[in-house]
């Protein structure tokens, strides 16, 4: 199809659609910009398989290097990118539109429970299990699970195995996007806990993560170098280093037992909200395309 269509730059989105984009761009004459959603050769699924993963590397040597214009998600990426390709990576970070943020002047010791919140995809490698797993050490706090996916009936099934936390977790299912941006700020503490599954996950930055910002939710986080580099920055969140019970119970006790830390983190949140917003970062993107001289 794109070698008939008329178009004046093809956009390709991780290694996945780059050699066919790359192809038609060298054979049309057009301009092709590379989209890195992933850090592709070392997700989970390629990187224990020998031969898929030689031929995506492969491919990446190919095409990256010849291509001019390209964005990922994240400095630590297109640090990475830059030094295995040759090629400049500017950052477009995934972050969503500014929202109304909640007053700051939040005591979680006044608000009986405490909210525990995680929204998304219920798949592995989410730390949900080990959430589980530390609630009953972490005193009188809800879990709320927003979302389904691969773990939906097991997540229930160990609720319900346990008499102490049938009533302490909820499964919210699916939510619409107008739905769930009123559930996010009734919680006390967003969650997002994905574990180390390889560099594709250690160097990730989930949109969740800004999802809590603007919602003017401190949220957990793990002791990635993305996190990192925002936390610096920023001050919004709780960064856990691993996910066993014991780490994930002290963390999140800490934060809920010290209302002058969390006041701040909050507070925190929401300055950082006026700076993560879709309406700054598009800016970058049409800029970015732009130079593209399309």
């Amino acid at each position: 199809m794109l070698l008939i269509s008329r178009f004046d730059l093809v956009c390709s989105i991780d290694l996945d659609t780059i050699l066919p984009g790359f192809l038609v761009a060298r054979l049309r004459r057009k301009i092709q910009v590379y989209d890195a959603h992933e850090y592709f050769t070392e997700l989970p699924e390629v990187v224990h398989r020998p031969l898929v993963r030689g031929i995506w590397r492969l491919v990446a040597r190919l095409t990256i290097p010849r291509i001019r214009y390209a964005y990922t998600v994240g400095e630590s990426l297109a640090r990475i990118f830059e030094k295995n390709y040759g090629t400049p990576f500017e950052v477009i970070r995934n972050v969503p539109f500014a929202q109304k943020t909640p007053p700051a002047n939040f005591d979680p010791q006044k608000t009986s429970p405490p909210i525990l919140l995680y929204q998304g995809a219920l798949n592995d490698g989410r730390g949900l299990e080990a959430i589980i797993e530390a609630l009953p050490g972490i005193p009188d706090a809800l879990l709320w699970l927003v979302g389904e996916g691969d773990l939906s009936e097991k997540l229930r099934a160990m609720a319900n195995a346990r008499s102490d936390l049938r009533q302490r977790i909820r499964f919210w299912g699916y939510q619409k996007p107008e739905d769930l941006r009123n559930i996010t700020p009734q919680a006390t503490l967003g969650l997002n806990l994905l574990e180390n599954k390889g560099l594709n996950y250690y160097y990730s930055l989930a949109n969740k993560a800004f999802d809590y910002i603007q919602a003017g939710l401190p949220s957990a986080n793990m002791q990635f170098p993305e996190y990192q580099r925002i936390n610096e920055q920023a001050g919004v969140f709780l960064l856990v280093p691993d996910l066993r019970v014991s780490t994930l119970q002290d963390a999140i006790n800490g934060l809920l037992s010290d209302p002058h830390r969390y006041r701040q983190m909050r507070e925190n949140c929401i300055r950082a909200a006026a700076r993560f917003t879709w309406e700054k970062e598009e800016k970058k993107l049409l800029d970015f395309y732009r130079k593209t001289g399309v």
